[in-house]
């Protein structure tokens, strides 16, 4: 746990590389802890390990129900190239807090590949970025809406 605080420190401020070599010692002993999966998979994720990453997050799927995990998986999915695998993670979290705002965002974002566009889902998770009442009005939420406003319009 004190060598998990001291990467938690490195992680924090976004060393990443640095963070991800304990991490990768502290797998295999506290692989059963979903936040230091995230954790690990997040350092791997911003080294481009996409694939390694999410063999870490299918792991912290089975142990956690925190959309988060699915977002990251996603994402990495998206940056592999693997946009169906991508929607079907952001489907499910989706399912799982339909509420948020986020995942129709990334939603968005993945809709808006040129390899993936399709036009109708587009404009639904769009609208949905656009129209869902946020739970709390925030600047990331405001940041999301400008994004899809400019998504949209470079689409028409």
């Amino acid at each position: 746990y004190k060598k998990w605080n001291t990467l938690k420190m490195l992680y924090n401020s976004k060393a990443y590389e640095a963070a991800g070599e304990g991490y990768e010692e502290l797998v295999p002993l506290m692989g059963h802890k979903p936040e230091l999966l995230f954790e690990a998979a997040q350092c791997l994720s911003k080294s481009e390990r996409f694939e390694e990453a999410n063999w870490l997050l299918e792991r912290a799927m089975k142990l956690s129900g925190d959309p988060m995990i699915h977002y990251m998986a996603a994402k990495n999915e998206q940056s592999m190239g693997n946009y169906q695998k991508a929607e079907n993670l952001l489907l499910h979290a989706i399912d799982m807090l339909p509420e948020r705002i986020y995942p129709y965002y990334l939603l968005t974002k993945l809709y808006s590949e040129p390899g993936f566009f399709q036009k109708d889902k587009f404009l639904k998770a769009a609208n949905a970025v656009l129209e869902k009442e946020p739970k709390v009005k925030s600047t990331a939420i405001r940041e999301m809406r400008e994004e899809v406003k400019i998504l949209i319009q470079n689409r028409k």
